[in-house]
């Protein structure tokens, strides 16, 4: 598949922000977390913890903040409050599942790669029926690792037999989106919303930005 004039042979998804609409769902439990301990929603929270699992995520917020609770405890609060949502809640960003039948028609190998737990995201694939074009599924408990970091996507190579400059990432948080593109992958950045004040930042870390997955179809060749 050619994609900028490139020999793409693998693709890897992100899919909170990136093919589902969950990150506005997390803002609202992040809100709702600080609020029970009379807290506000500290400025770029988000931005701090997207690329972490949610065992570095809860340390991080307990050790940061001065929350009481155990790692463990604000996890399973997490876990509560977010369950439902990907159970019954979010749905497929626009042109998602056309892009991704597109790439499934040209033979192209496709993964996933989140930062998610697998009790979250795996009702999720199975209701919007996904699991039909992965042929991987990695989130960071798999590599012991963030997303900061450039090992999921490097695992996600190798279980694809691709090296990064044949391998396409589709993500929508700078800090993921940077890592990628410093280590050579083809990269397009995408929209959402609840990184809007980095657009900039993603424009000059990919190799093309998109505000709409349906942008993609004319360039997948």
């Amino acid at each position: 598949m050619k994609f900028l004039g490139k020999d793409i042979k693998a693709v890897i998804f992100d899919m909170d922000g990136t093919m589902i609409n969950s990150t506005g769902l997390w803002h609202e439990i992040d809100k709702k977390f600080f609020a029970k301990r009379g807290m506000e929603l500290p400025k770029d929270y988000a931005q701090n913890i997207v690329h972490l699992g949610l065992k570095e995520a809860a340390r991080f917020t307990k050790k940061t903040y001065g929350i009481q609770e155990s790692e463990q405890e604000i996890m399973d609060e997490w876990h509560q409050m977010s369950i439902d949502m990907y159970q019954y809640d979010v749905e497929l960003k626009p042109g998602v599942r056309e892009v991704l039948d597109l790439i499934k028609s040209k033979g192209v190998k496709m993964s996933i790669a989140t930062a998610n737990d697998d009790s979250l995201y795996m009702p999720c694939i199975n209701r919007l029926g996904l699991g039909k074009y992965f042929d991987f599924i990695a989130d960071v408990n798999n590599v012991k690792e963030g997303k900061h970091s450039v090992r999921i996507y490097s695992y996600l190579c190798e279980k694809m037999g691709s090296l990064p400059e044949n391998t396409l990432v589709l993500e929508d948080m700078p800090t993921c989106i940077k890592t990628c593109h410093d280590n050579g992958f083809v990269t397009v950045a995408v929209y959402d919303n609840a990184s809007k004040d980095f657009d900039n930042q993603k424009r000059s870390n990919s190799d093309l930005f998109i505000n709409d997955m349906n942008e993609l179809l004319p360039l997948l060749k």
